[in-house]
């Protein structure tokens, strides 16, 4: 097949085109490091702004609930910087309007200095995971390089989601009920959690990363967890001291309840306002209808806020102060089985890869995690099954012609609760066209 290699659409934006499209009056961004050149970061302000209003700009609006062209802020913030202040990292923020109660809209940020200008790639984005990929590690780390290479939303996000509650498990907190980010905006993905000790803890093991930073005391705080799932943390106060990009574990400590708006935004009372998104951009709203979070299924009212959580028979509405108990849900990973062997994809051939699992007892997980490192010359043409110890297929990736990229970094979750879980487990690459080819680098199974 021969394939027409389309321009690639990334964020490189010059001086001259910042002035034109960079919307006025956004605020200074976070001072960043002391040897950073002022004028380097000013042009970098202005480039991830661009890079924000033209990617995330409607999304931000459609979650504020504020009219679609309404001016909306952009906070960028510079975390880390290469030695020749050539390539940085950091976070951007879309800022809440004054009254309006919701969590901020984020995007974390890769951008190269080349040429004059600044080359963003906005987190979830082929630019991301291409700039996450060359960066020296003192901009992106080693263990953040194969989340960040993660494009594409995961096929399926489980129901049962892993996740424990936001605070100690076997203690009772209350709940202001199912809402959308901003109140009425869909999907609803949020619940405001108040009460028991004030002690807001991880809901799962991830990496944390903080967000708004010079807009207050206490940031706003997001941890992306390795299923799939990005949770947040708004309103904290006391907040950990942890950098940005570091490992936390099910039910760390991350803050107190307070009314805290470091994004801006209002709030009423103490509380966290939790919401549930997307991991591989982060700023993807997930509804919480149907999940399993902290032992309960979750479910909307007829209106927001007007939800109730129900276990066993029993339904949890809205302000019932302290007896909803936190059952867990976000604890052990799973154990965790890997073939790093290089194995060649032959054009228009077939190549597998095999993991021999033994000592996890019963059947898989509903939820079976697969992580896939794969080079090929031009992933569109790769059909990726996961194969069970039962021969039985499980689709990961579908071939699609438009996808001129070369680099397979992704997760994914199958459903693989009819296989046992021991025995021999193999990734399977077809490459479904000519003219290409590559190979697998690695994979995991965790169960």
């Amino acid at each position: 097949m021969f394939h027409h290699r389309r321009a690639a659409l990334c964020a490189t934006v010059t001086l001259a085109a910042l002035l034109a499209t960079a919307a006025p009056a956004a605020p200074a961004a976070a001072a960043p490091s002391a040897a950073a050149p002022s004028s380097a970061a000013a042009d970098l302000t202005q480039a991830v702004t661009a890079a924000m209003q033209q990617k995330l700009g409607a999304k931000a609006r459609s979650s504020y609930g504020v009219a679609a062209g309404s001016h909306l802020r952009t906070l960028v913030e510079p975390q880390r910087w290469s030695s020749d202040r050539a390539w940085s990292f950091g976070s951007s923020v879309f800022l809440i309007p004054k009254g309006i109660e919701t969590a901020p809209v984020t995007s974390l940020f890769v951008a190269r200095l080349a040429g004059g200008a600044w080359k963003v790639g906005l987190q979830g984005t082929p630019d991301f995971a291409a700039l996450s990929h060359q960066a020296p590690a003192s901009v992106v780390k080693d263990a953040e390089r194969g989340p960040f290479a993660r494009t594409v939303q995961p096929r399926a996000l489980a129901a049962d989601t892993g996740l424990s509650l936001p605070w100690r498990q076997g203690t009772g907190w209350a709940h202001w009920g199912v809402h959308g980010n901003s109140g009425q905006s869909r999907p609803y993905n949020s619940i405001d959690f108040y009460g028991g000790d004030g002690n807001v803890l991880t809901s799962r093991a991830g990496t944390m990363y903080r967000h708004c930073t010079s807009g207050g005391r206490w940031p706003y705080i997001t941890v992306m967890h390795d299923n799939g799932y990005t949770t947040g943390y708004y309103h904290l106060r006391d907040t950990t001291s942890k950098a940005s990009g570091s490992q936390v574990n099910l039910g760390e400590y991350l803050g107190r309840i307070a009314e805290e708006l470091p994004c801006g935004g209002s709030a009423n009372g103490d509380h966290t306002h939790w919401t549930l998104w997307s991991g591989s951009d982060g700023n993807t709203p997930v509804a919480v209808q149907g999940k399993n979070i902290g032992g309960w299924t979750w479910w909307e009212g007829a209106s927001a806020y007007t939800g109730y959580a129900e276990r066993n028979g029993t339904r949890i509405y809205r302000n019932v102060c302290c007896n909803l108990i936190n059952y867990g849900g976000g604890g052990d990973p799973g154990r965790t089985f890997e073939n790093t062997a290089n194995v060649d994809i032959p054009d228009q051939g077939t190549a597998e890869s095999s993991i021999t699992v033994s000592g996890v007892p019963g059947n898989a997980p509903r939820s079976l995690s697969i992580y896939q490192d794969i080079h090929h010359t031009w992933r569109g043409d790769l059909q990726i099954d996961l194969i069970g110890p039962s021969g039985r297929a499980y689709r990961l990736r579908d071939q699609d012609a438009d996808d001129e990229a070369d680099i397979v970094h992704e997760t994914d979750a199958v459903d693989a609760s009819a296989e046992t879980a021991n025995g021999v487990w193999k990734l399977r690459v077809t490459d479904m066209e000519a003219n290409d080819s590559g190979y697998i680098d690695a994979w995991s199974i965790t169960f």
